[in-house]
Formats: C-alpha cells, sequence, structure tokens
C-alpha cells in the first residue's frame, strides 16, 4: 500500500467521529454502549463469527470486503464471541472502527490472506492506532465515565482516606470496567488520557485531601 492511502485523523477528530457516531445511533447514551447494534445499523455490513480466527490465522478479528456486492463482514473469532465479552466487545468496536476510518483501503481486503497482509503491512500500527482509539471512544464515552468518576470518587475516600490513591483509582477502573464492559486496562488507559484524563485530578485531590474531583 502506499503511504498516501493512509487516512490522518486527530485525536479530537477521532473524538467527534465517536460522538457523532453516538449520537446517530445510540442517541439515549445509556451505558454500556451496544457496539453489535450500532454496527448492525452499518449500511451494506454484517456481523459474523469464525471459528479458529484466532488461532489459525492469527487476528481477533477482520474486516472483509466484497466488492462484486458492495458490501462488508465484520468477522470476530467465535471463541472470543462465546468466551470473553470484554475482549469480544473491543474487537468488534475495533474493527467497526476500520471500517469507518479506512474504508477505502480495506475494499481491496477480500481474503483471510489479504488480511494478515494488511496486519504484516509496515505502516499498519498507523492506523490500528487510530482504530484503537476510536473503538475506546465508542465504548466510554468521555460525559458519561466523567459523570460516574465523579460519583465514585467520594465514595471510596470516605472508606479508606486519602492515604492510598492507587487503590482509589483500582476501586474506580474496576467499578468502571465492570459497568461499561470493558478490560481495567482499556478502562485505565481510557481515563489517563484526553479528553477524560481524569487519573490525575484523583491524586491532585487525594494529595490535597478533598472528597471531590475538581
Amino acid at each position: 500500500m502506499k503511504t498516501e492511502d493512509i487516512p490522518t485523523y486527530s485525536i479530537p477528530r477521532l473524538e467527534q467521529i465517536a460522538k457523532l457516531l453516538l449520537e446517530e445511533r445510540w442517541p439515549g447514551l445509556t451505558i454500556p454502549v451496544d457496539i453489535d447494534y450500532i454496527v448492525e445499523q452499518e449500511p451494506g455490513t454484517v456481523l459474523d463469527y469464525l471459528p479458529g480466527l484466532r488461532s489459525v490465522h492469527g487476528v481477533a478479528g477482520a474486516v472483509i470486503s466484497h466488492p462484486e456486492e458492495a458490501r462488508f463482514t465484520i468477522l470476530v473469532d467465535e471463541g472470543i464471541a462465546d468466551g470473553n465479552l470484554f475482549f469480544y466487545r473491543f474487537t468488534v468496536a475495533e474493527e467497526f472502527a476500520h471500517l469507518k476510518l479506512h474504508r477505502k483501503l480495506l475494499v481491496a481486503v477480500t481474503s483471510l490472506e489479504e488480511v494478515i497482509q494488511l496486519h504484516e503491512w509496515d505502516r499498519y500500527y498507523e492506523i490500528d492506532r487510530n482504530a484503537k482509539w476510536l473503538a475506546s471512544s465508542l465504548l466510554i464515552p468521555p460525559g458519561p465515565v466523567l459523570e460516574d468518576t465523579h460519583r465514585l470518587y467520594p465514595e471510596m475516600v470516605r472508606r479508606v482516606g486519602f492515604t492510598n490513591p492507587e487503590a482509589v483509582k483500582a476501586y474506580v477502573i474496576d467499578r468502571l470496567s465492570r459497568k461499561y464492559l470493558v478490560s481495567p486496562p482499556t478502562m485505565r488507559y481510557r481515563l489517563q488520557r484526553w479528553p477524560i484524563d481524569v487519573l490525575k485530578k484523583i491524586d491532585t485531590a487525594m494529595g490535597n485531601e478533598l472528597d471531590f474531583l475538581e
């Protein structure tokens, strides 16, 4: 693939894309976000499951183009779909994000062999990074997760005081990961980066012995 074929997105643009998609397809913004439902609304796109996708081909998910029918299939490893909810939801969100961001590249990917070639491409990390960010933005919208963090923080410091910020952050991350149905590492990553960036606020509040987040 050519370098000029790679679309570029700033982080604010990725956040905006997620916001617009959620407004269009999940307007109540209830949590957890039903990512399957959002994908099902994508024109010309089918979500399907394939046994052995990960063990045989080394990928948890993939987007396959069917150009003669002008449609796409988002494939997810069947074992992940059946046995790992957090991983499954993020995989669906990530493959959907690839489709939204990189459709012009993916239209040429018509087989699993070409999926592997795409993953081995030396510029793949660039499009993968953007897809992961958009997936996180869809599953963990800034507004609801900030509201939840501001609610959970006072609850926790009333229990344990101000001496152990790591315990408070771990508690918040655990509670939110279960509510949003994402893994704790995914939640931690999201909470410590813009536009949420709330873990620093917890450190500051605890250092100042505040029972609220500014």
